[in-house]
């Protein structure tokens, strides 16, 4: 049976970035679809890299009009698709804060079908965002995403980053909050995230300080593939 995965989260998260990597890490494994539910965002969402998920056999589901400089607020009929019975992974990328996450309550029936251990629902936390920057406001997020999604969330990721200026500190600050969040919803935390130097460093801190492995879950290293520098920007678009 298929494997699902629910990305969701703040604006600036990083979600797409995940779902990029997930994607083609999973589809090393077999069958893969990523499915583009980003309706509020139309800047940084994960069609704009087809260019990345298609040579690596990724199938991809996006908004109709999502590529065309037209933004219309709907979905494809092709998600439906997704849900049909086979056998691989479908990621699910879903548009920032709870109003993004508004359009997966319409699949809500689809997803009571998966059995619960196939289907990871991520909430992707960057402290270095204000709608995640402390405790409470984490809180509030995840409660109106699991509300208005009509899905809980079964794990937290630390996804601490500022772009190209992430650091170690940033990391170890993410896991502080990821800890008191797990700790204060009981919801487990998944891993953590960051580019292979950043994490490597992280890996190493938390040996030398001893850090609770129960609140770094597994090390998800991420290649950068979304455009967010202005270098970058103004040299090849977006």
């Amino acid at each position: 049976m298929k494997e699902y995965w629910v990305l969701m989260g703040s604006f600036g998260s990083g979600k797409s970035e995940m779902a990029l990597n997930l994607a083609i890490q999973k589809a090393k494994e077999g069958p893969c679809t990523v499915v583009d539910l980003d309706v509020i965002n139309p800047y940084f969402r994960v069609s704009e890299r087809g260019d990345v998920l298609s040579p690596a056999g990724v199938r991809l589901i996006m908004p109709p009009y999502a590529l065309e400089k037209i933004e219309i607020l709907s979905l494809s009929a092709q998600v439906y698709s997704a849900f049909a019975p086979g056998e691989g992974t479908v990621i699910f990328d879903i548009g920032g804060d709870d109003v993004g996450s508004i359009a997966l309550g319409q699949y809500k029936p689809r997803f009571e079908q998966i059995p619960p251990e196939l289907l990871h629902v991520l909430f992707i936390v960057n402290p270095l965002r204000p709608t995640a920057a402390d405790l409470p406001s984490a809180i509030a997020t995840l409660d109106k995403i699991q509300y208005v999604s009509r899905l809980s969330v079964t794990g937290i990721v630390n996804n601490a980053n500022l772009a190209g200026e992430t650091e170690l500190s940033h990391l170890v600050e993410g896991y502080e909050l990821v800890k008191a969040l797990s700790l204060e919803t009981g919801i487990p935390v998944w891993g953590s995230c960051g580019t292979e130097a950043v994490l490597n460093s992280f890996k190493q801190y938390v040996l030398e300080h001893r850090l609770d492995q129960t609140y770094v879950g597994k090390y998800q290293p991420i290649e950068v593939m979304m455009h967010r520098s202005w270098d970058k920007f103004l040299s090849e678009g977006l």
